[in-house]
């Protein structure tokens, strides 16, 4: 899926979610793209206002490449979290 497609679906899932009242569990459920957003946005913030870095590289899966993890391994884990967020995320929302 490409940029317009992804982009769509995750503005589907926004509204969807807004329109049920669910947006926490939607942020649950979006977990690690939550964690990259905020982490990138956290960097950003912290260059504009203090003029220095706040973590070494963002987003965060750079920084776990940069303390000596292997691609797959990162991408295996952040399937494994997504899983975990995603069943998480459902019980609250059917809760």
């Amino acid at each position: 899926m490409g940029d317009v497609g992804s982009l769509a679906f995750g503005a589907t899932l926004a509204t969807i979610g807004i329109l049920l009242g669910k947006t926490m569990a939607l942020l649950i459920i979006g977990g690690v793209f939550v964690i990259e957003i905020v982490s990138s946005f956290l960097q950003i913030v912290g260059k504009k206002i203090y003029r220095k870095k706040i973590f070494p590289v963002a987003p965060f899966h750079l920084w776990l490449q940069l303390i000596g993890w292997p691609e797959p391994k990162i991408v295996f884990r952040a399937w494994l979290a997504s899983l975990l967020l995603a069943i998480f995320g459902l019980w609250l929302a059917l809760v």
